[in-house]
């Protein structure tokens, strides 16, 4: 009997395997992409390839937890994952920034979705998304990860009748949003250019 439980686990566990090692040979060859490319400015390029693996492989067990229909699983993980040492700005560029807003605002949505599930205060919780944010973020690249952000501290504001100062987090979200649109714009025209 303990041979035929190994046996069915053994598989399960050669899926994992081969899925972590999937994110990590997709995440290093991205950010060697992105290096090569010149839009990565990080002085450390071996630490940001280390939190993109990890960020990868953690957002791949959220996304199981949460099929699973465990979203307290999830919370923790996420929870987990933005309390893990994060490298400095000057290590890790603006890649390494635009990862933590991803995680901090996957986060935020969740607790938003479930606030019955490991509750934090309104206060608490405005307290992670500036954590996430923190001062600089507006000298990021624009990027989709913090206007997510930007937006979700929004939301979290109106939630919480501050509505001057979410009105002040959607527009600034909505610049961000329009600044990628208009990007994307500009690349697909001098793409499509003879």
């Amino acid at each position: 009997m303990t041979s035929g439980a190994r046996t069915l686990a053994s598989p399960a566990t050669a899926r994992w395997l081969t899925l972590a090692l999937g994110f990590v040979l997709g995440g290093g060859s991205m950010l060697v992409g992105l290096a090569q490319a010149g839009r990565l400015a990080a002085a450390r390029p071996e630490a940001l390839v280390a939190v993109a693996q990890m960020v990868e492989v953690e957002h791949r067990r959220v996304d199981l937890l949460l099929e699973r229909g465990d979203e307290a699983g999830a919370i923790a993980a996420l929870e987990a994952l933005r309390r893990q040492p994060w490298p400095a700005r000057e290590d890790g560029g603006d890649i390494g920034e635009q990862l933590r807003h991803d995680v901090y605002g996957r986060l935020v949505r969740l607790r938003l979705d479930f606030p019955d599930i490991d509750p934090v205060g309104d206060d608490a919780l405005l307290q992670i998304i500036d954590q996430g944010l923190s001062g600089s973020y507006r000298e990021v690249e624009t990027n989709p990860f913090t206007a997510r952000l930007v937006a979700l501290r929004g939301e979290a504001l109106e939630g919480r009748g501050r509505d001057d100062e979410a009105l002040g987090a959607y527009e600034e979200a909505l610049g961000m949003n329009r600044a990628l649109l208009d990007r994307e714009l500009l690349d697909r025209e001098l793409g499509e250019a003879p």
